[in-house]
């Protein structure tokens, strides 16, 4: 399977997870059937634009920056978000992001489901 970020419209939405501003999601890999990834996707958020505070339940997810800059927020612990910074929320911990720099943060997310062990 190849998927081309350029080649792919991406979805706008609002007030993500209860944030504020435009957040762009361009979806590489959508639910994909008997796999453990969920998804993957290339993420932009306007100057000002947060994902704002939620969990996960079942499932793990991880954000890679690639430019910008922002603030992660680690089950409530604020770290700089800078390229080149991995940050990873298990099941059952919390992350928020904003992006607190003058251009676009764009980082790349992905959304795994638990292992059962």
């Amino acid at each position: 399977m190849i998927s081309k970020v350029h080649e792919i419209v991406p979805e706008v939405a609002e007030g993500v997870r209860g944030g504020n501003g435009t957040v762009y999601a361009h979806k590489l890999l959508d639910l994909f059937p008997g796999s453990a990834i969920k998804s993957v996707g290339l993420v932009r958020l306007e100057p000002g634009a947060t994902i704002g505070m939620h969990s996960h339940d079942g499932d793990e997810d991880f954000y890679y920056c690639l430019s910008g800059c922002g603030i992660v927020v680690d089950n409530g612990v604020e770290h700089p978000f800078t390229p080149g910074t991995l940050q990873i929320t298990r099941d059952g911990e919390t992350q928020a992001i904003r992006n607190t720099g003058e251009t676009e943060l764009i980082f790349l997310g992905a959304l795994v489901a638990t292992l059962e062990e």
